[in-house]
């Protein structure tokens, strides 16, 4: 995706791109091996989306006469925390809900339509050419029998090639010391199974969440409506307790969870594939931004951030990156000469803090998930996680505390709102004085015109 969003950029400021894609592309949105979690659930947050109706004005259009349903992620999800079950309103904080297939073959059909752009696939990048301190191309090798390796050069080469980008060693290869790196695993893996949404279901959800309890109940999950009357079931595990992917097993595992939304959902649902597992989850950082590299060669998305894919901000963090570039080129297009030094250096520090939201939001949750226990955590994580804890207490009863925390998650906002005094001070009072609930907490809740839910209500 993020090659996909840096082609369309770069097509606004250069007169010919190039996409080399290692796999052969379908013709139509369906799975592909290049993306290894393509039979995974894949969520496209409020930013993310609103930065690719920028880019491609109509694509949320077309994802609806696709059959992907809109969701307001407030008021079409049922979630339920450690602390209870979050309450229900409108808040406009909606989500497409299509599969990564749709939305690939979507963006790819608008990128290949424009002009100057061409898709070359089948091929696999094995180096850089350089020279004079800067990058000059790349080499080829076209993937087949008898095939001989190639040269292509180029005033600009962008590395978006995934996790398993190789630019450290090809950098090393030209002499440069590849970047240092920052890894946050929480080990936790995933486990993706589709379902026939039933004729007869009549409920008033379009997504269920389970969140799992630190240290405790590793154990949590997603079930979620997308096009093609199908519902995606994730279930999730932490420190090693992955869900399995035998048929019977997983069902089991659904019913395990601290609560049983998804496991009543699914018990009886018609099953469209068997279960897929997924344990490559490390949020991994390579700090270009303070490397030393060539002019002309910049590393983008995944290839430079990755993030636990469980919390659904890869590709928002793709799109941010791309609005980053587009900023550095419109820079360069009003400087004199238009040179393309600098570049590289000032890309990946605005990358960095492009992305910034996402990898604090992922990262501060998975470091928690990595300690085995409190008694692990330092005084001042410690007492991080216990204001944490209180306010998802306080979510619990605060419709304006759970729209925050949207706008946070689907990066509205940035994850220092969390800290505002409406929100901190009572959680404060809470971790000072246990079991308290501080008066401004209850005059807000009556004060609120939120409608709730009737008590129990699931609509399963």
């Amino acid at each position: 995706m993020g090659g996909l969003l840096a082609a369309r950029v770069l097509s606004g400021h250069f007169g010919r791109v190039t996409v080399l894609e290692r796999d052969a592309l379908p013709e139509g949105p369906e799975f592909r091996g290049g993306v290894p979690q393509a039979r995974h659930l894949h969520s496209l947050a409020t930013r993310g989306s609103e930065i690719l109706e920028e880019l491609f004005p109509g694509l949320d259009g077309e994802l609806a006469d696709d059959g992907g349903p809109l969701l307001d992620q407030t008021a079409d999800t049922v979630t339920e925390f450690p602390s209870g079950r979050l309450p229900r309103f409108r808040s406009g904080i909606t989500m497409r809900a299509v599969t990564r297939s749709r939305l690939e073959w979507r963006i790819r059909r608008r990128v290949e339509a424009r002009s100057g752009v061409r898709f070359v696939s089948r091929v696999e990048v094995t180096g850089l050419l350089a020279g004079r301190g800067a990058v000059t191309g790349v080499r080829l090798r076209p993937r087949g029998a008898g095939a001989e390796p190639e040269e292509l050069g180029a005033d600009l080469v962008v590395d978006a090639s995934g996790g398993g980008s190789r630019a450290p060693r090809w950098l090393s290869e030209l002499g440069y010391h590849p970047p240092r790196e920052t890894v946050v695993d929480a080990g936790l893996g995933y486990a993706s199974r589709w379902y026939r949404v039933p004729e007869d279901f009549a409920g008033d959800w379009k997504a269920l969440a389970v969140l799992p309890s630190w240290p405790n109940n590793p154990r949590g999950g997603t079930l979620r409506q997308v096009e093609g009357g199908r519902w995606t079931a994730v279930l999730t595990g932490s420190g090693g307790d992955y869900p399995p992917t035998q048929s019977e097993k997983f069902v089991e595992f659904a019913r395990s969870l601290p609560s049983p939304l998804i496991y009543d959902a699914i018990r009886d649902a018609e099953p469209l594939s068997p279960a897929y597992g997924y344990r490559r989850t490390a949020n991994r950082r390579l700090h270009y931004e303070d490397a030393k590299l060539p002019e002309r060669f910049l590393v983008l998305g995944d290839a430079a951030t990755m993030l636990n894919p469980s919390y659904g901000s890869g590709m928002t963090a793709a799109a941010l990156a791309c609005e980053a570039l587009d900023a550095c080129l419109s820079e360069r297009r009003n400087r004199r000469p238009r040179s393309l030094r600098g570049l590289s250096r000032r890309f990946h520090r605005r990358q960095v803090r492009a992305v910034a939201p996402c990898w604090t939001t992922t990262v501060s949750n998975d470091a928690q998930w990595s300690a085995s226990g409190v008694e692990d955590l330092d005084p001042t994580r410690r007492l991080a996680h216990r204001v944490s804890e209180e306010v998802m207490e306080l979510a619990v009863e605060s419709p304006d505390t759970v729209k925050t925390m949207f706008e946070v998650k689907n990066v509205l906002k940035h994850p220092t709102a969390l800290l505002r005094p409406g929100i901190l001070l009572p959680a404060l009072w809470r971790t000072a004085v246990p079991g308290s609930r501080p008066l401004a907490s209850k005059r807000r809740r009556q004060r609120s015109p939120v409608k709730h839910p009737r008590p129990g209500h699931t609509g399963i």
